[in-house]
């Protein structure tokens, strides 16, 4: 599985779209409430740092180092 983090929404309607990708794409644009416990363990995860909140990049990068 995939984990995108930031970037904007409209790059992801292609990503799901395609049939290029033989794997579940997660995206996230927003932080919610329990956002750690929505990335699981993906297999990449991708995080465009510009386009969220510092919070969200720390959680990002405290989940995929675990």
């Amino acid at each position: 599985s995939v984990v995108i983090v930031g970037g904007m929404t409209e790059w992801y309607v292609s990503i799901k779209d395609s049939k290029a990708f033989n794997c579940k794409v997660e995206d996230f644009t927003h932080m919610s409430g329990n956002f750690s416990n929505h990335i699981g363990s993906p297999d990449l995860l991708i995080l465009f740092t510009n386009t969220v909140s510092h919070k969200m990049v720390r959680t990002a990068v405290t989940e995929a180092e675990k």
